[in-house]
């Protein structure tokens, strides 16, 4: 009888697998099933290990930064198994790799594959399998590790490896990467010879963030954000609201101030019968700054006399902020306030990772508490298209959700570290949006919706190519080329920025515009239906990647004279130039980013535009501004070295946050910032290793005598500036409002409020860097005591009120430093509980410098103003080198 040995073996292994899970099972070296795939994904572990920030050699790369590092693979048990592969997302591809056994290729975006090699002999039990490779940036912290490893062969159904998933820690609510190895802080910290954020020590930063005798007293009055003027009335009594407040109005309904009251309900303070009399008038004239009141706390009442109603809104906003929930009283004061800039916005991010409606609505609420009146709202991007369009329901049944699917049929690639089924995916329906609209009004925020294009466009392009192929074999020809944004004989190779190969639309088809088209006027009709006209919309087009070169219908629109393009590097000025005509026809002005702006021509673009500058300053962003502001564009500053939200707050390899525009980005940096004057930041402010640089503002000509740069013109200001909260490393909600907190209060800050020390613009032109005066001591003391009335507001009266609206802000790392034996703690907010260990012991209070004894590790952590949480634990280098 014919024995079949490899099923007869096959039968057996399946009978006893299930008894031998963590015992040491030996496998043919054959083909992964489906039962095998399973128990590996269940018990590999895996570790990502940074070896060095500063290697000897780069292999593959020219880059002034890269980084050595390598993904260890040990399994418990042997498994002789072969025809897996291993996706996983990193950041940057690795220029250069190596191994004995494994291969690493990159894919697509940031998605990347481990597989055996032809010399692969297995898994051996307890003995790792190692690739080592080399990336052209700096690894800093293990933000850019993204989680979620999945195993998967051909035909088998993929599997999370379960030591690549992330947690989160129960009392911190932190996320926690078991797989991350980025230890040892040194290497860390320097990634540059001259990488001056090594001296970042604990101990300097304490005598940073030193405060010498604050006068709290200061805190009892202080407003978040700063308004214009204040007389404070210290020998009147302080108004006591436990007992509520009734509401008297002229000239506005109940509904323009409702949401503030409501907030003033959830801090406390209710509407009563008997409670202080709050008297609130708008004059309807316009007088004064849109968004102006004065707001009067005296002889027994609140007076609150605005210009418009959202005056009148901010006005009982500002009220919240003078309550105390220790005493429930205002002070007794009288407040004269109007805004800095019209437009004080925040960047929202919704398509890398998906934030929920609840969310949404929770941030626009807490937007609004500190004055901020725009909604830059990100809907789409390469990972996700996240709004309902009627009639092209692609968008949302593909594109709003990932999956293991790499040919993007039902869904899109599992980009980001997304995991099978992911909670990070999902949309807006029609009926979200309309809430989210509403909402907005109701506080006084105006939506900017953004959908991406022509580059990060990924998501429709995948969605539009899924409706071409299913309408096609359906026999409607016509109905799929008419949405198509891809020319599907374009043999253009191509990497974009975040290293798609198929992330742009084809801006020669007719049928790109007609999409783009639908979209705009969709989106348009929803605005109207709410009440909220689509007065700005957002396009992107910024980052477009070397697309269309070997694209057959960019050719013909190239050959075609009429269209009066010459070269393919005119291609996505003019998209951006007929898109931006197409809304500005239907009333709207155009938003888009710098970069993209920048490749127009002033004469096809509408005379009202929008340009985001998101140059950093040490890379010339007040070139840019200038160059815009000379078109008579509008300008929003999102300088990312001060505003983008995602970068991580401290130098803390444990702290999450992209790098590439600034290591640290907390409520000082934010705070320093001038925005009226960007090159006198050079006087202060550093590059992203550290390095002092020049900002030369002055009138500058090219060898024809051609101006190359010019200072704003005379009298000229932006028009506002945002936050950003860009999500690629984002994976929760409340890891999102970590994020935001508390230093968007301080964005807040500057976007209300002129400060008295900034340096004045010269319209003159002038050279800029640490060595010149122009922020003179008398303008550093005075803004060194600005910043102390703000923090210390914010650490004692908004940090309560944020635990008691259940706010995951974050909770700043202790700073240390040894004094005469003794170790000295603080934190960059004050105000808050200090907690220490020794060698693991009980948890004891901080009230005073710790005597040092010799063999005890200390470890420290703050806690929130209500004591319910804890902030992460920091090891006190007693030789005073800790950094962070």
């Amino acid at each position: 009888m014919h024995v079949n040995k490899k099923a007869l073996t096959e039968r057996i292994l399946a009978l006893l697998l299930p008894t031998m899970a963590m015992t040491s099972p030996v496998w043919a070296l054959d083909t992964i099933n489906q039962q095998q795939l399973n128990q590996l994904a269940d018990t590999l572990d895996v570790k990502y290990r940074l070896l060095s920030n500063m290697p000897e050699q780069c292999p593959g790369s020219t880059a002034e930064f890269c980084y050595h590092a390598q993904i260890e693979i040990t399994s418990p048990f042997t498994a002789n198994v072969d025809g897996w592969k291993i996706l996983y997302s990193q950041v940057y591809p690795a220029t250069e790799s190596k191994s004995e056994q494994l291969t690493l290729r990159h894919f697509n975006g940031d998605l990347n594959h481990i597989a055996p090699s032809s010399s692969f002999t297995g898994f051996e039990a307890g003995k790792s399998q190692v690739i080592e490779f080399w990336v052209a940036s700096s690894l800093l912290n293990e933000g850019e590790l993204m989680p979620n490893y999945i195993l998967t062969a051909q035909g088998l159904e993929p599997k999370v490896i379960k030591s690549t998933q992330s947690y989160i820690e129960p009392d911190t609510r932190l996320e926690i990467k078991p797989y991350a190895a980025v230890s040892g802080k040194n290497s860390v910290m320097q990634s540059h010879p001259d990488d001056h954020y090594a001296k970042y020590t604990s101990a300097a930063l304490f005598d940073k963030y030193a405060v010498p005798n604050y006068e709290l007293d200061s805190v009892t009055h202080a407003i978040v954000p700063t308004p214009d003027s204040m007389e404070v009335f210290s020998q009147d009594s302080p108004l006591g609201l436990r007992q509520g407040i009734k509401l008297q109005l002229s000239g506005l309904e109940y509904g323009d101030v409702a949401a503030a009251l409501q907030r003033l309900d959830a801090l406390g303070v209710k509407q009563t019968h008997n409670g202080v009399a709050v008297h609130i008038t708008v004059n309807g004239k316009r007088e004064s700054h849109a968004g102006a009141y004065q707001l009067s706390t005296r002889q027994g009442k609140i007076q609150i006399h605005a210009q418009d109603n959202a005056g009148a809104y901010y006005g009982l906003q500002s009220v919240a902020s003078l309550l105390s929930l220790d005493t429930m009283q205002v002070p007794a004061v009288s407040v004269v306030d109007k805004p800095r800039y019209d437009y004080r916005g925040l960047h929202l991010d919704v398509a890398r990772n998906f934030r929920s409606k609840e969310f949404v609505l929770r941030l626009l609420s807490k937007m609004s508490a500190y004055k901020l009146n725009k909604l830059h709202f990100h809907l789409a991007d390469d990972e996700g298209w996240r709004i309902e369009i009627p009639g092209l329901p692609e968008l949302t049944t593909l594109s709003s959700h990932r999956c293991i699917d790499l040919d993007d049929k039902h869904c899109l690639q599992p980009q980001l570290g997304s995991a099978i089924n992911a909670d990070r995916d999902g949309y807006y329906s029609i009926e979200d949006y309309q809430e989210i609209l509403n909402f907005a009004k109701q506080h006084h925020i105006e939506i900017i919706p953004s959908l991406d294009m022509p580059g990060h466009s990924r998501a429709a392009v995948k969605a539009m190519e899924k409706r071409f192929y299913t309408l096609t074999q359906q026999g409607k020809h016509d109905a799929a080329r008419q949405y198509l944004v891809s020319d599907p004989l374009d043999a253009t190779e191509y990497r974009s920025i975040q290293h798609y190969n198929d992330n742009t639309l084809n801006v020669c088809m007719e049928s790109t515009y007609a999409f783009v088209d639908k979209v705009i006027s969709e989106v348009a009709a929803q605005h109207k239906k709410a009440g909220s006209p689509l007065n700005i919309y957002h396009i992107g087009a910024d980052e477009t990647a070397g697309a269309w070169v070997e694209s057959p219908a960019c050719k013909q629109f190239i050959a075609d004279k009429s269209n009066d393009v010459h070269e393919v590097e005119e291609l996505t000025g003019y998209f951006i130039e007929r898109v931006a005509t197409m809304i500005a026809a239907k009333g709207i002005e155009v938003a888009g980013w710098n970069d993209g702006l920048s490749e127009t021509r002033q004469d096809k673009m509408p005379r009202k535009v929008a340009s985001y500058v998101w140059a950093t300053l040490p890379q010339n962003a007040h070139k840019v501004v200038s160059a815009h502001a000379r078109k008579g564009w509008d300008i929003i500053l999102s300088t990312p070295d001060v505003t983008y939200l995602d970068f991580p707050y401290e130098l803390d390899p444990k702290e999450s946050g992209y790098k590439w525009g600034a290591r640290r980005t907390n409520s000082k940096t934010i705070f320093e910032f001038m925005p009226d004057n960007l090159p006198a930041n050079a006087e202060i402010k550093k590059d992203t290793i550290g390095r002092n640089y020049i900002a030369d503002d002055r009138t500058q000509v090219d060898e024809n005598g051609k101006f190359t740069h010019q200072p704003l013109p005379e009298g000229f200001r932006v028009t506002g500036i945002q936050g950003h909260l860009w999500s690629e490393v984002v994976r929760k909600d409340h890891l999102a409002e970590y994020m935001l907190f508390p230093r968007l209060l301080a964005l807040a800050e500057k976007a209300w409020h002129r400060a008295q020390w900034e340096v004045p613009y010269n319209y003159a032109g002038e050279k800029y860097d640490h060595t010149t005066g122009f922020f003179t001591a008398q303008m550093r003391q005075h803004r060194d005591q600005q910043w102390q009335d703000f923090i210390h507001a914010v650490g004692y009266k908004e940090l309560e009120k944020f635990d008691r609206l259940g706010v995951f802000y974050r909770i700043p790392n202790v700073v240390s430093k040894v004094i005469d034996n003794k170790l000295h703690a603080s934190t960059i907010i004050p105000g808050l509980p200090i907690q220490y260990r020794i060698n693991l012991g009980e948890w004891q209070e901080y009230v005073e410098p710790v005597r040092l004894s010799p063999g005890g590790d200390i470890e420290l952590r703050a806690l929130s103003p209500d004591r319910r949480r804890p902030g992460r634990i920091e090891l006190a280098d007693l030789t005073g080198n800790a950094r962070f």
